[in-house]
């Protein structure tokens, strides 16, 4: 580093066996990607959050297209290190956890948006339920309630609910349903119970 003749500090970086500036090293690049890794990290944890809060009834879709967005930059790093080309491929790379952490970071404000500027009218759907499923993983119990499905072109329906609406729940009897309509018309729900 030296003091250039207009004043400015220039760096001079040696030339490399390739007549081109050192290369960093692979260890380098690895902690440099990991680093824009963690970009994900606020997409990931703001869309947990959303459909836990405003659970869109359509979450198959929202959830598919985000894990997709969240794997592509991982599955491409993978990729280049395979074919051995990640000296070449990082600045891509970099960019292509950037957008993702940024589409990410999006839908998850949008459907956070659509739950909390949503002012329609609460509609209560009265549905008979289906079947009741309760898995465990790592120590804790995942209760869904599937019942029959109001809208067109649908059979069922599928709700996350607490231990409490779980066992008051019967099959072959109704459940109320709240659904709100969706500031950007994409419906969710809010409180699902047993009658």
């Amino acid at each position: 580093m030296e003091i250039g003749t207009s004043g400015w500090i220039e760096v001079r970086l040696p030339k490399g066996p390739d007549g081109g500036g050192n290369t960093p090293s692979r260890e380098d690049l690895n902690k440099s990607l990991n680093n824009y890794s963690l970009l994900l990290a606020p997409g990931v944890l703001g869309g947990i959050f959303t459909l836990i809060v405003y659970p869109p009834l359509d979450q198959g879709l929202l959830v598919t297209c985000g894990l997709c967005v969240l794997f592509l930059p991982i599955v491409l790093q993978l990729r280049s290190v395979f074919r051995k080309r990640l000296n070449q491929e990082a600045e891509q790379l970099r960019t292509a956890y950037v957008y993702s952490s940024i589409a990410l970071a999006t839908v998850a404000f949008l459907l956070l948006l659509n739950g909390r500027l949503d002012r329609s009218p609460v509609k209560i759907v009265r549905a008979t339920l289906v079947q009741k499923t309760a898995t465990q993983s790592k120590g804790r119990t995942r209760y869904v309630l599937t019942v029959s499905s109001w809208r067109p072109g649908r059979k069922t329906e599928g709700f996350r609910v607490s231990s409490y609406e779980y066992r008051r729940a019967v099959v072959g009897k109704g459940v109320a349903v709240e659904v709100h309509q969706g500031y950007f018309s994409l419906p969710w729900s809010s409180k699902v119970s047993p009658q």
